[in-house]
């Protein structure tokens, strides 16, 4: 059987150039709006990991902090530490730990030195595992800063005829000069 030339098709089977660069276009377009959709996700992940490890180290100063006595055992009334006072003293620095909530007053550490309670610093170049790593803030944990503050309050409440004094402590922790977290207890007399 033979075609007529009114049978043949005029358009062959493949893609003209102009089809080809809409295709092309409308697959940029559909990765750029995944791509950007994961990375917001991405972004939004960083910043709830990087809030439970602020919580998680803010909670950690705090609640070293408000162990101490409210009141200084050497009677100074001045906010921050005493003459020699240091938050962990070294070896043979004749320095004395912290001993009162107003010690704290104006403490950092970090990026890069976030020690634990004992002094136990793990640095973020610090890869191996050491004896101390059971008890030091792996390196995830060295990028955050710890700030506290402490200041005198008071309060009167209704019905109670007296006066409350104490000691407003405020740990801030944040992340490349980003805050992250704010936590405030009052330390009373």
């Amino acid at each position: 059987m033979v075609t007529s030339p009114r049978f043949i098709k005029k358009h062959p089977h493949a893609f003209t150039a102009v089809e080809a660069l809409i295709a092309a276009a409308i697959l940029a377009f559909l990765t750029a709006a995944v791509s950007g959709a994961l990375m917001a996700g991405r972004q939004q992940s960083k910043l709830a990991r990087d809030t439970v490890y602020a919580s998680m180290l803010g909670r950690a100063l705090m609640d070293e902090i408000m162990r101490l006595p409210t009141a200084d055992p050497n009677n100074s009334v001045t906010m921050g530490p005493d003459s020699g006072e240091v938050r962990i003293p070294a070896l043979g620095s004749g320095n004395t730990q912290f001993n009162c909530v107003k010690d704290y007053d104006g403490y950092t550490d970090g990026p890069g030195n976030v020690p634990n309670a004992q002094g136990v610093l793990h640095p973020i170049t610090q890869i191996a595992q050491t004896a101390d790593s059971a008890v030091a803030y792996p390196s995830v944990y060295q990028s955050f800063t710890r700030t506290v503050s402490v200041q005198s309050v008071s309060y009167t409440p209704a019905g109670w005829g007296q006066t409350v004094t104490g000691l407003l402590v405020t740990v801030s922790v944040t992340s490349n000069g980003e805050p992250l977290i704010t936590l405030q207890r009052v330390a009373f007399y």
